[in-house]
């Protein structure tokens, strides 16, 4: 197949290319332009995940086994169409989409493996007008125009700081004192305070780079000494919409519905709590951890839906991710054990075993408990 993907590379289209199992196995310059997602990213995700493509009329069209595999199984032309995507920062992109078949081989077993073309139509839908802030990872902003900011000045980690802290006070004012405290505390007041001043300077550029006057941004407001950002009750932030859909997967009454909030909300964590911020004072313990105990449990929750519907594959691949982060995780540990077992593969649910028990001594000078101890004779007598 990857003798055909090369063709692809400098096309001016976005160009993906999915296998049998719907996976993207290949992303082009022009995708990574138009949708956001860089290359390493967008591999080895289902596309239909991913993309969260629907309809113009607003019908979900991205699903798994969807209308392009079932045309190509019944020998139907695939005609052109426009598609309603989700790109980096969750916004929608129109685009139309034009699908090529590749030959496979024996080991695809006869399953088409497809390049998608797409180019973005003239007609966007409407922006919503907010900065898009992603916290879940790098710090990540992006303007109401659908731009990412970045720059020089932007890679600052004080620029960045200043822009988180600023984010998550929401609609409260912060004094001058309060961010040269926060972000200089070693420093002489009037020096943090000259500091602050070439911050907010550099902030504003960032944001606005053709800004004329600081008086003029639309975004970082002074009034009275107090430093707020503009609208902030109503930007965009990941964080709020991560545990959004958090909610709206547990409370969900259809189980499809709900693995798709599941999936919608992974989409979202890109990594740790302010990764990139964690040496400075914005950053916060308590949040990172919390962020990340609730992207490892919905994981498992996620994987039991998965169980229920007996797609034991995509279960336990969440679980094993789950298990890479956090290898002293007991309770998932032990559905890895029990999904081996239920196929028959002793020697996995023993690897397991003997991994998480080495993890928990090493990482926290535990054992685990009564129950997986059993669980791990009984494994060992028997193998």
């Amino acid at each position: 197949m990857q003798r055909y993907l090369h063709l692809f590379a400098n096309t001016g289209d976005s160009a993906l290319a999915v296998d049998e199992n719907q996976r993207i196995v290949y992303w082009n310059t022009a995708a990574e332009e138009v949708l956001g997602y860089t290359a390493e990213e967008a591999i080895g995700q289902y596309c239909w995940e991913l993309l969260n493509g629907r309809t113009e009329e607003g019908r979900q069209f991205c699903t798994p086994n969807c209308a392009i595999l079932q045309w190509i199984y019944d020998g139907k032309p695939i005609q052109h169409f426009n598609l309603i995507v989700k790109n980096r920062q969750r916004q929608e992109v129109a685009i139309n989409i034009s699908t090529i078949p590749l030959p496979t081989d024996a080991t695809a077993q006869n399953r088409p493996v497809l390049v998608q073309l797409s180019r973005l139509l003239q007609n966007q839908p409407a922006w919503d007008g907010m900065l898009h802030v992603h916290l879940l990872g790098s710090l990540v902003v992006w303007r109401p125009d659908g731009s990412r900011v970045e720059g020089p000045l932007w890679r600052r980690l004080k620029v960045r700081a200043l822009m988180a802290y600023l984010v998550l006070q929401r609609a409260h004012l912060t004094s001058r004192e309060q961010l040269a405290e926060l972000l200089w505390p070693d420093l002489p007041y009037e020096s943090a305070l000259r500091n602050l001043n070439t911050t907010v300077y550099n902030l504003r550029r960032s944001l606005e780079p053709d800004l004329e006057s600081g008086a003029d941004s639309r975004y970082i407001v002074y009034e009275g000494g107090y430093y707020r950002l503009a609208g902030n009750a109503s930007h965009w932030l990941d964080t709020v919409n991560f545990e959004k859909l958090v909610r709206r997967a547990r409370f969900a009454q259809d189980p499809q519905q709900a693995i798709r909030y599941y999936q919608e909300a992974l989409n979202l964590y890109r990594g740790d709590y302010l990764a990139d911020l964690y040496q400075t004072n914005v950053w916060s313990h308590g949040e990172h951890e919390r962020f990340r105990q609730l992207h490892l449990t919905i994981m498992d929750e996620l994987g039991a839906l998965y169980e229920a519907r007996q797609e034991d594959g995509k279960a336990k691949e969440l679980y094993l991710h789950a298990l890479a982060i956090d290898p002293c995780r007991e309770k998932t540990c032990q559905k890895v054990m029990s999904l081996a077992l239920r196929h028959g593969d002793r020697a996995t649910a023993v690897s397991q075993c003997r991994r998480l028990t080495q993890a928990m001594q090493d990482d926290l000078n535990l054992m685990p408990s009564p129950e997986t101890r059993q669980l791990c004779q009984e494994l060992e007598c028997s193998s």
